[in-house]
């Protein structure tokens, strides 16, 4: 009995489905075809184990990839807008040209306005001051060196027409438009 189970125990994965079959039908397995069946078993998840850490480690790398890229892409947006003049005018501009300013006033549905510049996509809000830049409560070094106010005096001398989103005031009154949005709209240049 021995030598006969030695020699019709599994070899290989094929083989397994034929000792599961047998076992489903006879009810039992011999110990060696059940050793032999749960070392293959054993070595196949074994395999997948080893699959799956290599999958994960993959996955980790382009993980860290990705951060690494978007670190580099925030560094050039912010270095590409430390160094912007926010002037139109590019490379060509000469010190004989009028200033007019790149950036225009954007009023949201809210009523809560951001001035942006058209070369740089810097943005600038009404708690910005030349030192720090309020993000959702957050104060953060401000890299442009300019704040609202200065921003303000941007948009107002610049001949960019401002843009809006539709705003739906139907019942509103007056007091619940921002303090802001009248301020822009005071502006000789800024038209709504």
């Amino acid at each position: 009995m021995g030598n006969q189970d030695k020699a019709a125990a599994p070899a290989t994965e094929v083989d397994i489905n034929s000792v599961l079959q047998e076992a489903a039908t006879k009810g039992s397995l011999s110990d060696a075809k059940f050793t032999a069946l749960l070392s293959l078993m054993m070595a196949k998840e074994a395999r997948l184990a080893e699959k799956e850490e290599l999958l994960n480690q993959q996955i980790a790398a382009r993980e860290d990839e990705r951060k690494r890229e978007s670190e580099r892409y925030t560094i050039s947006i912010i270095e590409n807008q430390r160094k912007c003049k926010h002037l139109k005018g590019g490379a060509g501009r000469t010190k004989g040209h009028q200033r007019d300013p790149a950036v225009y006033g954007h009023t949201f549905t809210d009523g809560k306005v951001h001035i942006k510049c058209t070369l740089c996509k810097a943005k600038w809000m009404p708690k910005d001051t030349a030192d720090y830049l309020d993000r959702n409560g957050s104060k953060i070094p401000n890299w442009t060196g300019i704040g609202w106010r200065e921003a303000l005096a941007m948009a107002e001398d610049s001949s960019n027409r401002p843009s809006s989103s539709e705003r739906f005031f139907a019942g509103a009154s007056e007091q619940h438009v921002s303090d802001t949005a009248r301020e822009i709209a005071k502006s000789p240049n800024l038209q709504f």
